[in-house]
């Protein structure tokens, strides 16, 4: 599975070269650019030093394909009623979609 990375994007807003970021986290230029590419797999230490270079989170190294993380932020002001009412609606729109494909 290929993960879709916010890593260059972020060292950008940063104002950092890739040969900055890979000097501060202990790797080479090569290697940091084929994390960035995503032809080089990330390990948990990796992340974890990516993340305190770059001062973001380590979950906002991926990128959220499906736009759901968009979601998260509004879905924790709900009361637990609210957000039975998004599931059940949710729900309800997979539903719709799946008879709908089958027509």
């Amino acid at each position: 599975m290929t993960l879709n990375l916010n890593i260059r994007s972020i060292r950008k807003q940063r104002g950092l070269r890739i040969s900055d970021l890979a000097e501060m986290v202990g790797v080479s230029t090569a290697h940091m650019s084929e994390v960035e590419r995503g032809v080089k797999n990330l390990n948990n230490h990796l992340i974890e030093r990516l993340s305190a270079a770059l001062k973001v989170p380590p979950e906002a190294l991926i990128a959220d394909a499906t736009g759901v993380s968009k979601l998260t932020p509004i879905l924790s002001q709900l009361d637990d009623g609210d957000l039975g009412r998004v599931e059940a609606f949710a729900l309800a729109l997979l539903k719709s979609e799946a008879m709908t494909q089958r027509n």
